[in-house]
């Protein structure tokens, strides 16, 4: 029987509950459990929420680097963009993790945007992708990162860096193997073959250009996990560590449809150019709820928080995680209405958007200290 669902890197559909643990065996990632959620608590000192509440909810070799950390042993954080819209709040879910655990563990963070891969894939000129590198840079970048161990790396604009280490990459890759793990066909270009080679230089290029033997935690969304089952095979074969993984669900479609947010779809996101009235609008109008049809079956029966997008998304922006919880607890018991949710998220968002806009007004035109630059790494 063929699959119901389809996840790549270039097409998500038919997702549900039961499917991410479907792929939980198909990509032969590891759920992440009890002790490991111990040992992230003991090793951070903290949970954040998307781990206490199953979003991150999948690794790859988590454990020993955390064990490695406790050892002495620092490791650098991997995470990146794909410029092809204006970015929604979906887009943001790994960013803000990633925030919190270069917080957490103290460590640097190298951020790829690969423009070079939306001029292969997407009907888009390179004119109008270089319009959307520099402001996702920006938005990213709102969000509040330590200039000092933040590093933007440009496909494009760090080729000459980049291109050697993808052809050590390149030569230890079949056709067939990337016509099997990503679905390019004979019609595709020959770029598309290319460029997985370019997506895994990040997860080594720090401990190449240090010689210092590093690991490398990536959190990404479950659809990028063949770039790293990739890179996982190849890397040891260049000396470097496999690279580690904590991985994610996606914040569904505003209209709670099977897929993820699409920028080319008004009325599935939450864009972080939307005003205040907007946000609302789109919550109260399209927001997918959890709750129930009526007052009376709401109070006694209580909701679904898990899939509803409004607790999602609040979910995403309240950084107290006590908070967090006690809404959880409180939407699913009954005690709260979808409304009352929704006007909660509502207000949550908008804070948090407008917060953002003022600090990309602030480090608009002063990118400089965040862009990679390989010299930063030589001491």
């Amino acid at each position: 029987m063929a699959e119901s669902f389809k996840v790549t890197p270039w097409e998500v559909s038919g997702l549900s509950g039961e499917t991410y643990e479907k792929l939980i065996k198909k990509f032969g990632v590891k759920k992440i459990d009890g002790p490991l959620i111990q040992k992230i608590l003991n090793t951070a000192g903290s949970l954040h929420p998307f781990i206490s509440l199953n979003l991150f909810y999948a690794e790859r070799d988590l454990g020993e680097l955390l064990d490695d950390y406790r050892k002495g042993n620092k490791f650098y954080l991997y995470t990146g963009r794909g410029p092809s819209g204006k970015m929604h709040i979906g887009h943001l879910m790994p960013f803000i993790f990633t925030k919190w655990l270069q917080e957490a563990y103290g460590v640097d963070l190298v951020i790829q945007l690969t423009d070079d891969e939306k001029y292969l894939v997407k009907n888009l000129s390179r004119k109008e992708i270089d319009g959307y590198v520099e402001d996702n840079i920006l938005d990213i970048l709102s969000l509040g990162f330590d200039p000092k161990h933040t590093h933007i790396l440009v496909d494009s604009k760090q080729s000459g860096l980049m291109y050697n280490y993808a052809v050590d990459v390149a030569k230890h890759i079949t056709v067939s193997t990337i016509k099997a793990v990503f679905g390019v066909k004979d019609s595709d270009n020959i770029g598309k073959m290319f460029f997985p080679s370019m997506q895994i230089v990040p997860s080594f290029i720090i401990p190449a250009l240090t010689g210092r033997k590093m690991r490398c935690l990536i959190p990404y969304a479950i659809d990028q996990d063949p770039y790293f089952r990739v890179a996982r095979d190849v890397i040891p074969k260049l000396g470097y560590y496999k690279p580690s993984a904590i991985i994610s669900k996606f914040l569904p479609s505003l209209q709670g449809d099977s897929g993820k947010m699409s920028s080319s779809v008004e009325s599935s996101a939450i864009f972080l150019s939307d005003d205040d009235k907007t946000v609302r609008r789109k919550l109260m109008k399209y927001a997918f709820s959890g709750g129930r049809d009526t007052v009376e079956e709401q109070r006694k029966h209580g909701a679904n928080p898990d899939i509803d997008f409004a607790f999602n998304a609040y979910m995403m922006f309240e950084a107290d995680a006590k908070k967090v919880r006690q809404v959880y607890d409180d939407y699913k018991s009954g005690r709260m209405l979808s409304g009352e949710m929704k006007e909660l998220a509502a207000a949550k968002i908008s804070e948090k958007l407008a917060d953002m806009r003022a600090m990309k007004e602030r480090i608009k035109g002063n990118l400089a200290p965040y862009m990679f630059d390989p010299s930063k790494f030589s001491q």
